[in-house]
């Protein structure tokens, strides 16, 4: 990616958001829009918002957290104080002109604010006004927090990982955070596409705890039909659900994903006949502890790159287990540029990010904006008498 800000229009350059989201699921999402070419405008309380203060590992570049950095570009900031009613009358005479409100506050705290999505539409009626929240606006969780690991632990999603014998385990990443950050997009842009057909605006609810639920489309499909889940595995297979070969297998120097392929054909593929035996998905699922004993004893003989080059050649659905240095020099990664350099305020600071995947042919995802230092263009938007240092 050029370090080169770009100024073109990607095919939301006609919208403007007021973002009064914090941590990841709607920084996440609002940093979407912005890339899309939104006109992104990220409310903080003064002195930032709470993810500025608090991210993973205690990591920071530039002065600001890397977990903030990483879900703010492409956004302007505003410094303002919600309990002042001349702010608060500010930002709804802003909202006569935006287009969408997005927000992830507990339930009822904006209400409490008087910046409900009422106030919002009296303001402007064709407002989209887009909240999400831990486990829903109302309900006996609804004052609940909510966060990634207790929604993965509370929606059966931890249940599911980590083999026989281990404590449930937690995915690497926020996936929770992240998957309903994608919904709230969605439920963004349907309720556009349902304005310019209408004229009419409306609220978009989305929660992390329904989100997560819904992940688990196959899995509790299976388990409604079925009224049971398969044990956790006695091996790395990756997946209680999985059939033999999935798995993921040591070689001499590292480790290898095995995916849907069936036995016979890996079987010729590592010269292993006995394979040839497990020819059905019956088979290949009562009998994947075998399975798995037989390729992890051929797989660790030989080096990663040794046996995905003879596993591809095979057409077996391979890839090798790469660290974020093999990714950092993968390829299909340079190829697809997918990594971002961001200015952080107005100085010569940048830091290194994943980009927008989106690919457009006409209006492309682009970097536009930076990360804004807090309260940044709070002048600019709100006007000298109500910037707040």
């Amino acid at each position: 990616m050029s370090d080169e800000i770009s100024d073109g229009g990607g095919p939301l350059s006609h919208l403007k958001v007021l973002d009064f989201t914090a941590l990841v699921q709607g920084p996440m999402a609002t940093q979407i829009l912005g890339d899309l070419g939104a006109d992104v405008i990220k409310i903080e309380r003064p002195g930032g918002e709470w993810m500025r203060g608090w991210g993973i590992a205690n990591g920071r570049s530039h002065g600001e957290t890397d977990a903030f950095l990483a879900f703010n570009r492409n956004k302007r900031s505003v410094s303002a104080d919600l309990k002042d009613p001349a702010v608060r009358a500010r930002l709804l005479e802003l909202g006569r002109d935006a287009d969408v409100v997005v927000e992830n506050f507990r339930p009822g705290v904006m209400a409490r604010l008087g910046l409900s999505y009422e106030a919002w539409q009296q303001a402007n009626p064709e407002i989209i006004y887009a909240c999400s929240s831990g486990y829903g606006q109302t309900g006996p969780y609804q004052g609940r927090a909510g966060q990634d690991l207790l929604i993965q632990a509370m929606s059966g999603a931890l249940f599911l990982a980590g083999r026989q014998g281990e404590p449930p385990t937690a995915s690497g990443i926020g996936i929770a955070d992240q998957y309903t950050g994608l919904h709230l997009v969605i439920g963004i842009l349907a309720a556009l596409a349902h304005l310019a057909r209408t004229g009419q605006g409306q609220r978009v609810e989305l929660d992390l705890f329904s989100c997560m639920i819904a992940a688990q489309q196959q899995e509790l499909t299976y388990w409604f039909n079925h009224g049971q889940i398969p044990a956790r595995p006695e091996r790395n297979f990756g997946s209680v659900w999985a059939t033999a070969p999935f798995g993921i297998y040591p070689t001499a120097d590292g480790h290898l994903a095995l995916a849907m392929t069936p036995c016979p054909v890996l079987g010729r593929a590592l010269d292993l006949p006995e394979l040839a035996a497990y020819d059905t998905n019956e088979l290949m699922f009562s009998h994947r502890v075998a399975v798995y004993d037989i390729v992890a004893a051929r797989l660790v003989t030989g080096t990663t790159g040794h046996w995905l080059h003879l596993l591809l050649a095979h057409d077996v659905w391979a890839g090798p287990v790469q660290t974020y240095d093999d990714v950092a020099t993968d390829p299909q990664v340079a190829h697809n540029d997918l990594f971002w350099d961001v200015p952080v305020g107005t100085g010569p600071d940048r830091f290194r990010t994943p980009g927008s995947p989106f690919r457009f042919s006409l209006t492309p995802a682009a970097l536009r904006l930076g990360v804004p230092r807090s309260g940044q263009h709070t002048a600019e938007i709100l006007g000298d008498q109500n910037a707040l240092t």
